[in-house]
């Protein structure tokens, strides 16, 4: 199967309970948020500390609206980003995610990815002393994708090794996809 059959096979052996989103947004979001809080002290005490959050290209939503607000990088929010949260959660459970133009297919994974690549340009500019940058590596055969991705574990993995060994005083808050910097949006 090329790409597209594999994700459209995925869907449609994956449907997303309420339980299962609110599941989903709890690890990809809140649990990366947590660790990262906890570790934050440990980083800032590198003289070159680098935080690097695997994403997903599947974090890059198609609604304009949401899209132009994630991408505002100086008025975005912590607040906010979890009040968006809320907001997918509950239009979620009651079956509205179109309403609002949330992403149907893996809804939870891709407002969870969107949001932690939001809270990564957030760090970026509160900690200009770190290298804080997101990372796309690739659709890997992993349990996640029922091991149905492209790309090993090492190859994928190699792609947020080369982010984070980049250049010291190097580029924060940024994308990347194929080893290179890439829109967010």
């Amino acid at each position: 199967m090329d790409r597209v059959q594999r994700l459209e096979w995925l869907w449609k052996n994956s449907q997303e309970t309420y339980d299962a989103a609110k599941k989903g947004l709890q690890t990809n979001y809140y649990g990366t948020k947590y660790v990262i809080e906890a570790l934050l002290p440990l980083l800032q005490a590198s003289s070159d500390g680098r935080l690097i959050n695997v994403s997903s290209v599947l974090g890059q939503l198609r609604n304009e609206e949401l899209k132009q607000e994630l991408n505002d990088v100086d008025n975005i929010t912590e607040e906010r980003l979890e009040e968006l949260l809320d907001m997918f959660l509950k239009d979620f459970e009651a079956g509205a995610v179109d309403t609002r133009g949330w992403p149907r297919a893996f809804s939870a994974y891709k407002v969870a990815k969107a949001a932690m690549n939001a809270f990564s340009r957030i760090l970026a500019r509160r900690h200009p002393e770190l290298r804080v940058n997101c990372v796309h590596p690739g659709y890997v055969k992993t349990d996640i994708t029922i091991h149905s991705g492209f790309l090993t574990p090492e190859e994928g993995g190699s792609k947020v090794v080369a982010v984070a060994l980049l250049p010291e005083g190097g580029v924060t808050g940024a994308f990347f996809e194929d080893f290179k910097e890439s829109s967010f949006v």
